[in-house]
């Protein structure tokens, strides 16, 4: 069984290796003789194309009244919504609210809504003791 299996891998790879050489050839066909002049100029635009607009998140989408700066001392994840799946990881730093909070079902602390280079996301706040 060993056998066929290192056989058809083997096949496999050489059939793809064929393909690829094959791919890459380059072939011409000759119909018959045609020549064409061109003439002219063309630019390079040096300008790269934005794929959003910039900034993601505008001074006027900050509340400056209820925004408290968190500080981060340790990695802390951040999720999508209160309680749901887990966004990404944020390195220690100081981040602002929205102003949004919800207190935690469970009652270990609230959620804090805040802005990141995703969009607005949500940290679970624990009370300090």
């Amino acid at each position: 069984m060993k056998k066929i299996v290192t056989f058809a891998a083997a096949f496999g790879l050489m059939a793809s290796m064929g393909t690829a050489v094959f791919a890459d050839a380059d072939t011409t066909t000759t119909t018959g003789e045609t020549s064409t002049t061109v003439s002219g100029t063309s630019t390079t635009v040096t300008e790269a194309t934005k794929l959003v607009d910039e900034p993601l998140i505008k001074a006027s989408d900050m509340n400056t009244i209820d925004t408290i700066p968190l500080i981060l001392t340790e990695n802390t994840p951040f999720y999508f919504e209160p309680g749901g799946k887990m966004a990404n990881m944020l390195a220690p730093q100081t981040v602002f609210s929205t102003g949004n909070r919800v207190t935690d079902i469970i009652g270990n602390g609230e959620w804090v809504e805040i802005y990141t280079w995703l969009g607005k996301a949500w940290l679970h706040v624990v009370p300090a003791m």
